[in-house]
């Protein structure tokens, strides 16, 4: 099944093996290695002659973490967290302790959280499916984040910050269009948040969004 995926990578990028293969949010009964034992046997095997490192899911929701974790072998996972998402942090530690690196995909929430989109900002592209409540909404939550960020930091480092402050986080892949985004992304990293700073942050999402999620 994989195999010829894998061999044309390895064309690619002028190697023998990759260090992580990832499905990419499979439909659920894909991530249950119960269900779907022969497709985590073949990359059980893969793993084990040195095609790749580790394997595991992307996904987006805890449950569907917890699920991964439970029934396969698995030790990585690319998970939808960020400040204004913060649904799969519970099952953050059971990862941690059973020793899987967790990849945080999407922490500038689609854009929403660069700093770039404040006030009634209209989209022509698939953020366009968005009524103009959800916007309305989205735009007040970005307002309430950017009230907690330190003076002198931008609202895209925190907002990377705030995932890099979970000890349970291996790495972040934010979505970068020139090298200048991409450098900016890299700098983040320089510098931390104050524990009280990425608890308010938190407390936001507990307050004003766990119980009544925001529409993808």
């Amino acid at each position: 099944m994989f195999a010829p995926v894998l061999e044309g990578s390895f064309k690619r990028l002028q190697t023998d093996y990759v260090d992580i293969l990832l499905l990419h949010n499979p439909p659920r009964e894909l991530m249950d290695g119960n269900a779907s034992a022969e497709l985590y046997a073949e990359l059980q095997k893969l793993k084990d002659e040195g095609k790749i490192r580790e394997y595991g899911v992307s996904l987006d929701w805890r449950i569907e973490l917890e699920n991964v974790l439970d029934t396969t072998k698995s030790k990585a996972a690319e998970v939808f967290f960020n400040a204004l998402y913060q649904e799969c942090l519970p099952a953050f530690s059971k990862a941690q302790e059973q020793g899987m690196g967790l990849i945080v995909k999407v922490p500038l929430d689609s854009g929403w959280l660069s700093g770039r989109y404040r006030g009634n900002h209209k989209f022509d592209d698939v953020r366009s499916r968005w009524s103009p409540e959800i916007l309305a909404r989205r735009s007040d939550l970005v307002e309430k984040f950017a009230a907690l960020i330190p003076e002198g930091t931008s609202m895209a480092h925190a907002a990377l910050q705030f995932v890099l402050a979970q000890p349970q986080v291996s790495t972040v892949i934010p979505g970068a269009k020139t090298v200048e985004q991409a450098l900016d992304n890299f700098a983040a990293a320089d510098k931390q948040l104050s524990k009280e700073t990425v608890q308010a942050m938190r407390d936001l999402w507990t307050r004003e969004i766990e119980s009544d999620p925001l529409p993808w």
